[in-house]
């Protein structure tokens, strides 16, 4: 009642653009050169500042966004995450919304709102809080007035409201188990290097004992309104009367006029910053499946004259940084490809971000080759600044630079919001035509300016470095004086001047494209949707679907046979399963990886390179490519189909790189997902987590070289599917050319072989361990209910799952907003899996142990309770417009849906299903629909329990 009531009154102010004359506004004298002028800003007396920009075009969108500037690095050592813990307790309660606003979904529909449009974000120096609204709402926008004002002013910070987050931060910590290591060594490089950056080893410690009260205090220094803006963007009618509602809602806070200087960090130990630190990254498990990655970082400090920085010359800077890091990640590329146990990267930061003002080297590389990967980044520097960059080169990196700015829509929200945010919070200026005046800026800059800003920033030695070793490895790196030794003698030793490697431009010469026969004049048969289907001659088929696109340009390219790693005995389900990602680490015909990646980095639309698969049963591939280079991908694609290399040294460098590449991939809550596949038998897909790592080791090269030519050589069996505006007769006539000429040299009768996915009986409960790849403290816990699909009518039960899964994932936040239970990762969902033919509802958590036996008894209560209809409405209808949003007509006609519609049908014999249709089924799906659907699919025989821990 209290909420409807403020809203009444400030909607009132909104509508009827009352005059608020007790409250003042005055302009920043800097805002007349550097702040465009269609931009509505105010300074209230507080001094909280606001941005309203009306944008026309924005799909009746409204974004709207509250700045306050504080991040991780205004924390002292003892604020440890006090940022981010506040940012979390504003979805919590407050003045206002006393359920908090994120979670009330009665609110949230009756504003037609998702969950989804309210989130946050905790940055290095700002707080942002993001409220989209999906168009012109006005009450919307006040609500999220109103939630701004709480965020300011009106928080829970009460012992007992803190207190509750302590365990929900803990388990967003926790979730990175097997990237831990990597993380906590990286933070020890930055915090023994960088005295504004925290030391995060004691967080668990830290974020359990801490004082409620010293969170009160950060709250009440930092969140004051002159660190505060509110940012309006979007379909705006009326900007005076929003100004008057933001005047009316925000007068009332009341500034401290606390003037927050910069602080000496404390520090753990009472010295002055490091310049070098080498510190050793813990292990986590298992040693067998570890790479002994060495990660080196070099920091070179640009020293700029503030002066410069005026108007736009800060933003000139940074992007002359770009161009640097631009031309060097191109040279590093090419090292990289002759050193493949090597990458490294560069970046430049602005003064705002952490290293300050800094070209940042990053080299990853394997124990034992650190020292040589080290010489060999010295060499490309040195050589950098020695003969500076080529015409060539500058010349690329500039053309990339402006293409990416000229990419910038000036007429979508988002551009607004992240330009007025740097205006506000890094004081980068502003002024009217932007854009365009960077454009014209940059397409004058000279080559000399840059490498005169290189020399300015490289320098014998970089200013300061880091260094991660393996536990318990030795390097002569690890010591600062050797390092500095090998970083001098490599400076006297005379270096060449860079010359760029050749381009491929393209894979196969112009005597290979004219050995390959024509072929006849292909005539087309009618098929579903209105497309046109040629047999070529070694047997596949072509389907083309022409379309008027948004995208005119581009073409959606889909092939495959219903034909996988089910076909082969079960030993050897790996090697195929893994084959395609074998192949295209080794290369095909001449070319190597190296020389591919090449190939794609010359190209527009293939930068992306060419990723088929195998699954369990079918093998295929997916792209898109622009008209103008489908000749050159369909080169690609003939090399895959024949002439795929094999190189045993290649392979376990690729077996050496998937151990490397680990720690991006592994969790529990991906291990979690596995083992529910693995007690459901859902072996359709190669496995996401700890098993995919164990699995890539046993690869035999043989298997997966045989299998791969046996399901890519089975041509008869492979369907092409085309999308896109295009001329038909150009596309078959390069289809044919290419495709048409790649013979069948698979002897295996296939329709014998293909095995069909089984349906496990329940009810199960199973309890595992988790990973030996890591360590973790959590408890994890899953629900899979499968089932085969009931209706004859697909399409309908697929939706109804879907629906019925997010009103389960809904129900289950009350967990964590009701029942004040620590969880940070967790989900439900409901899906129809078409390689397994099977409908799946999922549950997932990862918790505290003591709580786990509360999650499977609330869970199971929410489960009865829907099945009976025993929940709110306001819940389902919620829902409804949630999907009923990704499913609308213009969604249901664009390119890739046609496509996707074309795959299924050919594929999996789905017939196709008007829009219009689709879009009525939902607008008239009940509550009792849904009910039904979960009592149908939520039995028990379907139900298997997974238990980690």
């Amino acid at each position: 009642m209290k909420l409807l009531k403020t809203l009444v009154v400030y909607s009132l102010i909104f509508l009827w653009g009352l005059s608020i004359s007790a409250q003042t506004t005055y302009d920043n004298p800097e805002d007349n050169w550097t702040l465009d002028k269609n931009i509505k800003t105010g300074v209230l007396d507080n001094g909280l500042t606001y941005f309203i920009k009306p944008v026309k075009n924005s799909n009746q969108h409204v974004r709207m966004i509250f700045l306050v500037k504080v991040g991780s690095l205004n924390q002292q050592q003892h604020e440890l995450n006090f940022a981010h813990h506040i940012e979390h307790l504003s979805f919590r309660p407050s003045a206002n919304f006393p359920g908090g606003l994120k979670g009330n979904s009665k609110e949230l529909s009756h504003l037609d709102m998702q969950p989804h449009n309210i989130y946050g974000r905790t940055g290095a120096r700002v707080t942002r809080y993001f409220y989209n609204v999906p168009y012109e709402n006005k009450q919307a926008i006040n609500t999220g007035l109103l939630w701004f004002k709480d965020i300011a002013t009106g928080l829970d910070l009460s012992q007992k409201s803190i207190d509750r987050e302590r365990g929900v931060l803990l388990q967003e910590y926790r979730g990175s188990a097997v990237s831990r290591a990597q993380k906590l060594a990286y933070n020890e490089v930055y915090s023994n290097l960088f005295s504004e950056v925290n030391s995060t080893k004691s967080f668990s410690l830290h974020n359990r004992n801490f004082p409620h009260q010293d969170l009160q205090k950060f709250y009440k220094k930092w969140y004051q309104p002159q660190r505060m803006a509110v940012v309006i963007v979007g379909n705006i009618e009326n900007s005076e009367k929003l100004e008057d509602s933001i005047k009316s809602i925000f007068q009332e806070l009341k500034s401290l006029k606390i003037e927050v200087k910069p602080e000496r960090k404390e520090r753990n130990k009472p010295n002055i910053e490091k310049s070098f630190t080498s510190v050793f990254r813990k292990s986590n498990g298992n040693s067998k499946y570890a790479f002994n990655a060495v990660n080196m970082y070099l920091f070179y400090k640009h020293k700029v004259d503030k002066k410069e920085d005026k108007g736009l010359g800060r933003l000139q800077r940074q992007i002359k940084g770009e161009l640097i890091t631009e031309i060097l990640k191109t040279r590093f590329s090419e090292s990289s490809k002759v050193d493949d146990k090597t990458t490294m990267y560069s970046s430049y930061t602005p003064v705002w971000d952490i290293p300050s003002d800094m070209l940042t080297i990053t080299i990853n590389t394997e124990l034992q080759y650190e020292v040589v990967a080290l010489e060999n980044t010295v060499d490309i520097l040195r050589q950098f600044i020695e003969y500076g960059v080529t015409e060539e080169e500058f010349e690329n990196a500039k053309n990339n630079s402006l293409k990416t700015i000229e990419s910038y829509n000036t007429s979508e929200s988002p551009y607004w919001i992240n330009e007025i945010e740097n205006y506000f919070v890094n004081h980068e200026a502003l002024p009217p035509n932007k854009k365009e005046i960077i454009k014209n800026w940059l397409s004058k800059l000279p080559k000399e300016e840059i490498n005169h800003f290189v020399k300015d920033i490289i320098k014998p030695l970089p200013d300061k470095m880091g260094l991660i070793f393996p536990s318990d490895s030795e390097s002569p790196l690890f010591y600062k004086e050797k390092t500095q030794e090998i970083i001098q003698k490599k400076a006297m030793e005379k270096v060449l001047p860079y010359k760029s490697k050749s381009e491929i431009k393209r894979l196969m010469n112009q005597d290979q494209i004219d050995s390959l026969p024509k072929g006849e004049k292909l005539y087309a048969k009618l098929g579903k949707l209105d497309t046109e289907v040629y047999s070529l001659k070694n047997g596949s088929k072509l389907i083309l679907k022409p379309l008027k696109s948004e995208n005119s340009n581009t073409l959606t390219i889909r092939g495959f046979s219903p034909f996988g790693a089910s076909c082969y005995p079960k030993e050897e389900y790996n090697s195929t399963m893994f084959a395609t990602s074998v192949i295209k680490s080794l290369g095909v015909g001449s070319y190597k990886n190296k020389d591919l990646k090449n190939f794609y980095e010359n190209t527009q639309s293939i930068k992306m390179g060419f990723t088929p698969y195998i699954f369990s049963n079918e093998s295929g591939f997916e792209s898109e490519v622009s008209i103008k280079e489908l000749d050159k991908f369909l080169q690609l694609l003939y090399l895959y189909f024949t002439k795929p290399r094999k190189d045993q040294v290649a392979f376990e460098n690729w077996k050496k790189r998937f151990l490397q590449d680990a720690t991006h991939f592994i969790n529990p809550t991906n291990d979690l997902i596995d083992a529910l596949k693995k007690v459901t038998r859902d072996s359709t897909r190669l496995p996401i987590a700890s098993d995919l790592v164990k699995a890539s080791q046993s690869v035999n090269l043989n298997v997966a070289y045989r299998n791969y030519l046996d399901l890519f050589g089975n041509m008869e069996n492979f369907t092409f599917i085309v999308t896109g505006e295009f001329d038909s007769n150009e596309v078959v006539a390069t289809f044919q050319k290419y495709i048409g000429n790649i013979a069948s040299t698979s002897k295996m009768n296939f329709e014998a072989k293909n095995k069909v996915i089984g349906t496990p009986i329940g009810p199960k409960y199973y309890e595992l361990s988790t990973s030996d790849l890591y360590q973790t403290k959590n408890s994890f816990y899953g629900i899979r209910f499968v089932n085969n699909v009931s209706n004859q009518k697909i399409w309908q039960e697929e939706l109804k799952v879907r629906v019925l899964g997010m009103v389960l994932n809904s129900l289950i936040y009350d967990l964590r907003d009701k029942e004040e239970l620590s969880l940070y990762r967790f989900s439900a969902g409901g899906y129809f899996d078409r390689r397994t033919q099977r409908i799946e509802i999922q549950f997932r958590f990862s918790c505290l142990p003591e709580q786990l036996p509360i999650i499977r008894e609330k869970t199971n209560q929410i489960i009865e309770n829907l099945k009976k209809g025993n929940i709110s409405e306001k819940v389902f209808e919620n829902q409804k417009t949630g999907i009923r949003s990704i499913y609308t007509h213009h969604a249901l006609n664009q390119p890739s849906y046609i496509a996707k519609k074309l795959y299924r049908y050919y594929r999996f014999e789905e017939p196709p299903v008007a829009s219009i249709i689709i879009e009525n089924y939902l607008k008239n799906l009940t509550f009792e629909e849904v009910v039904r659907t979960a009592k149908t699919y939520l039995k028990p025989e379907f139900r298997h329990e997974v238990k980690m821990e």
